[in-house]
């Protein structure tokens, strides 16, 4: 039987759920590249305050968050952030989906949204994020669709003092992007 997927725009009664599902994300995406007192112990607090300084307080705006809902379930989550880094193009600053859902074309959905309306609203623009270096299979799937990779370079850690190698990935042709994304044909 076919799911029924759909993809809601979230609003400030959201932010916990958002917190926590992004927070499950980092636990279970990032074991072994970040500390383990800090994923079990700071992060549900820190990206409850994260989320609720943008969803409720304005805070980094403008940005537009979805939430995909699996059959009523939330799967997984998207923000764009169209104007943090203008100089590489469109932002694309969250991209999870929980580990349950895994395996099901649900990250390639939340892309293919937000590189559609990407496309759309400011054509011609770059669509980017940023990946952690050490989160191979994610970069594994960002090069499959053609996601080009900046060298690798340090940052802080979202929330913390925490040095990570992380590296930009950047789609500069988004209507390619786009077309990658489609399903096949059946």
């Amino acid at each position: 039987m076919p799911h029924q997927i759909e993809l809601v725009q979230a609003t400030p009664a959201d932010v916990a759920l958002i917190a926590t599902m992004h927070a499950e994300s980092w636990r279970d995406t990032y074991a072994g590249l970040i500390p383990t007192e800090y994923l079990e112990q700071h992060t549900p607090a820190e990206r409850l305050a994260t989320w609720r300084a943008r969803l409720v307080d304005g805070a980094e705006a403008p940005l537009e968050v979805n939430i995909l809902r699996v059959d009523g379930q939330a799967a997984g989550f998207a923000c764009l952030m169209p104007l943090a880094e203008p100089g590489y193009g469109i932002y694309l600053d969250n991209l999870h989906v929980r580990k349950t859902y895994h395996g099901h074309g649900y990250g390639k959905l939340l892309l293919a949204h937000w590189a559609d309306y990407t496309a759309r609203r400011w054509p011609g623009k770059p669509l980017f994020l940023y990946v952690l270096d050490g989160n191979t299979s994610a970069r594994e799937f960002y090069r499959r669709l053609g996601g080009v990779e900046s060298d690798s370079f340090d940052d802080p850690f979202p929330g913390t003092d925490i040095m990570v190698t992380i590296r930009r990935v950047t789609w500069n042709d988004v209507p390619v992007l786009v077309s990658r994304l489609q399903p096949a044909p059946r």
